[in-house]
């Protein structure tokens, strides 16, 4: 059973330190006014790999010993854990090798090779690039996305410079893919603050986090729509929280320190993509975009408070897919 605790995060934020800033955190009024509270962005697409993901990269390889080093890495990424990895191989100094679905973002793909990386694209979803990063892997260290103390105690430093900047929060919000950020975010706040809430996002396409959280069968989910099997993203919009099976280890973690789990569509993280854009000039991903249409979508429904915090996970985004989400939903009237 997978076990974080305060102060392995803690320990992760030493680890840290001298490779990485804290992210900046700023405030939305206009948003906020929608939204019905005092909104923040963190915005984790400040990293150089504009996204959350080197925090627990970083704290994993570097963490490994010299023999472990020499076997090489291998992972398995929709693109933004790829590039933790990458880039933190280049600082340690080890070879790694990344499987990614065949339809992962050019930007993310690109990327992650320019750390010197091998990419291997293989799998038409997240799922199938597990396994064949599994069977790949031979005598190199496999590198857990999200089911590793090690990276999720990496995820949670976040959560403290949330708590540093802004002491008052009531509400974080987090998107959800495999598990690991809100993991780290829920056993860090609650630690800090057991009176701040921690809400959860999820692709309506692969709600299983949701349907898991609030023990409701495949024929049905809490939040309404898309019952039945796990759909694939054909835009590539939400690649970066599309896990169809969460690994089952990764809820006794943070079930019990959230408030709640809800599902978005595509459609309102495209929205929510535009709303950034157009009100915080700020350009960010599908799955960095999720955690305000959650709020937008669960206003009335989520105790927010007076102070809620909206993790802004990523913001890597392939221009045509960002190009058709201003074009389809840019012009409305009611956008911002």
């Amino acid at each position: 059973m997978l076990k974080v605790s305060f102060s392995d995060i803690q320990r992760a934020r030493d680890v840290l330190a001298p490779y990485i800033k804290p992210s900046s955190l700023s405030r939305s009024d206009s948003l906020g006014a929608e939204a019905g509270t005092k909104l923040f962005f963190k915005w984790e697409s400040d990293h150089r790999i504009k996204s959350f993901k080197i925090r627990g990269a970083l704290n994993k390889i570097l963490s490994l010993s010299e023999s472990e080093r020499k076997k090489g890495l291998i992972t398995v990424s929709a693109g933004n854990h790829a590039q933790g990895v990458a880039l933190a191989s280049q600082l340690a100094g080890v070879k790694a090798r990344v499987v990614m679905m065949e339809t992962a973002s050019k930007v993310k793909i690109k990327a992650t090779e320019s750390f010197g990386a091998e990419v291997i694209l293989k799998g038409k979803n997240y799922d199938l690039s597990y396994t064949l990063a599994e069977s790949l892997k031979g005598d190199s260290l496999f590198i857990h996305p999200f089911a590793d103390p090690l990276i999720i105690a990496g995820q949670g430093t976040m959560a403290l410079e949330v708590f540093k900047a802004l002491p008052e929060v009531t509400s974080v919000v987090v998107a959800i893919g495999g598990g690991g950020l809100v993991s780290g975010v829920s056993v860090a706040l609650k630690h800090l603050k057991p009176s701040c809430r921690i809400y959860g996002v999820v692709w309506d396409g692969t709600p299983a986090q949701c349907r898991n959280f609030h023990k409701v069968g495949e024929g049905s989910c809490l939040c309404g729509k898309r019952p039945g099997p796990p759909q694939i993203s054909r835009s590539g919009l939400t690649d970066g929280i599309a896990v169809k099976r969460p690994y089952s280890g990764m809820g006794n973690i943070f079930f019990p320190l959230m408030e709640d789990i809800a599902c978005v569509s595509e459609e309102e993280i495209s929205r929510a993509i535009v709303k950034i854009l157009m009100t915080e000039g700020r350009v960010v991903e599908g799955s960095g975009a999720a955690a305000l249409a959650g709020v937008l979508k669960n206003k009335t429904g989520w105790n927010l408070g007076s102070h809620c915090c909206v993790v802004i996970s990523g913001g890597n985004i392939d221009p045509p897919i960002l190009a058709e989400v201003i074009k389809k939903y840019g012009r409305e009237k009611d956008i911002v």
